[in-house]
């Protein structure tokens, strides 16, 4: 290779990261004996220039690697480009901070619920003490959910503006990313002439990916079918064509420092992360309505795809695609198909007609964390009718994998009133107020189901206020949250009813929401 002589390359493999991707470049060149001066040329511009690296076969040594411009307008010269990078860094830090904010009253919000029951656990407390303690809980907890409530939404707003200016980093970096090239100088000693592969290693953060489901159910008694693709976008300025390829949901970093592992240390989940009914139903997170499934893409049932390799790291997923993979360099989306599984599952159903009378059906998986998957999103298909899209966060995830498949119209919620029950009746310095509930399923399948039905029964915060149960009709109470559970099967076409009452004795001169 004569020295200053440009040398095509192309590129092999890209292992693409959330957020960025690593690519691996290969040029094949002819060294004579003595100094070389190699140029790689023709790249495009706007990568991570501090991330290159550079390495040759055989005993030839490299003794220098540069990075040039061909640019008729750099990027980073541009006024525009570098205020929008600015927003967006000063956007990206508000968020750390606010993450930061948002973990810190998380962890408050544990501690209080721990303390909470181990003060609950503590004899020998008097009542004052025991209301005072109360009355800390409440006020202290209601501040610190508030405050992670707040934090939620500006979190929210957040990543709202972050995708506006990242769109329009996106948009002005694809109109201009053909306007220069990039160049890589390596200055190479060969003790003797000869040929040589040179490998060239860079990062690029013009290139992402997510991951997004399809889950299909034919029947109650068959396991789920579960597909996993990726959605990958990239405006490199370079097509990728026919490259080998890996996702990885890990974070890519080029810190010269060797990481060191930190004690991981094991605490038991405070209760009511177990037993918080109070989102019901509506934490299914269906967001369309019942649609053919004609409208939505259909699985192809005779060809089989390709299938991606797992391998699963410390913090990290990694899907190797078994087939060479096409991406042009064009800011859209493409798909690629990842695993196919087929998950045993147990189908239940949930029904809390307090909050919703919609019945809600929860395909329980277990044994989950074999199956490699990462959080995305799930466009969710019942007996060939596409439901609606929910989101799997398996960061979020215990031992017992809880998807919610949407509302079945075919299985009726209802609760209503019990007339003897809605009175108000006074006891000497005491005022009583009752309350009675008829909760009724009606399940209107061929098969006979398993139904969670979920009500509950408030909790007394002070001594002056007695709660009594006076019916329960066989459902089972958690006298710490008040959450009345019935488990029942529904044989086809059978209606079943159960009724929930109770009492709240209060002083004469106080009053309370019921």
């Amino acid at each position: 290779m004569m020295a200053g002589n440009t040398l095509p390359s192309r590129i092999e493999s890209v292992t693409l990261f959330r957020n960025g991707a690593q690519l691996v470049r290969k040029a094949n060149l002819t060294l004579k004996q003595g100094e070389n001066t190699v140029v790689l040329g023709d790249l495009p511009a706007g990568f991570d220039v501090a991330s290159i690296r550079v390495s040759l076969s055989g005993k030839s040594v490299i003794n220098g690697v540069s990075y040039r411009d061909n640019h008729i307008q750099d990027f980073s010269a541009s006024p525009e480009y570098a205020s929008l990078q600015k927003q967006l860094k000063t956007l990206q830090e508000k968020a750390e901070n606010e993450q930061l904010i948002y973990d810190t009253w998380k962890e408050e919000e544990g501690l209080i619920q721990a303390n909470k029951k181990l003060g609950a656990e503590t004899t020998g407390v008097t009542a004052a003490q025991l209301t005072a303690m109360a009355d800390m809980y409440r006020i202290r907890l209601l501040e610190v959910k508030q405050k992670l409530l707040d934090s939620k939404r500006r979190q929210e707003e957040n990543y709202k503006e972050i995708g506006k200016i990242q769109a329009q980093i996106n948009e002005w970096t694809q109109s201009n990313a053909n306007r220069h090239t990039g160049e890589v100088v390596v200055d190479i000693y060969a003790p003797t002439s000869g040929e040589a592969n040179l490998k060239l290693i860079y990062f690029d953060a013009r290139a992402s990916w997510s991951t997004h489901f399809e889950a299909r159910v034919v029947g109650l008694a068959a396991p789920m079918n579960l597909v996993q693709k990726a959605k990958i976008n990239q405006y490199t300025g370079e097509d990728w064509k026919q490259v080998n390829m890996a996702l990885t949901t890990g974070d890519p970093s080029y810190n010269t420092v060797a990481p060191v592992i930190s004690p991981w240390f094991l605490y038991f989940n405070p209760i009511y992360q177990k037993n918080n009914y109070a989102l019901g139903a509506a934490s299914a997170q269906v967001r369309s309505n019942v649609r053919p499934a004609k409208e939505e893409a259909m699985l192809d049932e005779v060809a089989v795809l390709p299938e991606a390799s797992a391998r699963e790291n410390l913090t990290f997923t990694e899907y190797t695609l078994a087939d060479k993979t096409s991406i042009p360099a064009d800011n859209n989306l493409h798909e690629v198909h990842l695993k196919s599984y087929e998950i045993p599952a147990k189908y239940r159903y949930k029904a809390v007609p307090k909050l919703d009378n919609k019945v809600y059906l929860l395909a329980e998986i277990t044994e989950w964390d074999q199956y490699n998957l990462s959080s995305g999103a799930v466009k969710l298909f019942v007996e060939d009718t596409y439901l609606g899209d929910t989101y799997l966060n398996m960061s979020e995830v215990s031992d017992t994998l809880s998807l919610s498949l949407g509302p079945d119209i075919a299985v009726a919620a209802k609760r209503e009133k019990v007339k003897e029950y809605q009175k108000t009746s006074f006891l000497s310095s005491k005022k009583q107020i009752q309350k009675g509930w008829e909760l009724s399923l009606k399940n209107n399948k061929t098969a006979a189901i398993e139904v969670t039905l979920i009500d509950q029964v408030p909790l007394s915060t002070v001594d002056e206020m007695e709660v009594e149960v006076d019916e329960l009709s066989g459902g089972s109470l958690n006298k710490e949250t008040g959450v009345v559970e019935w488990k029942l099967t529904l044989k086809p076409g059978e209606q079943i009813k159960k009724k929930l009452a109770y009492k709240v004795k209060i002083p004469k001169d106080q009053s309370v929401n019921l």
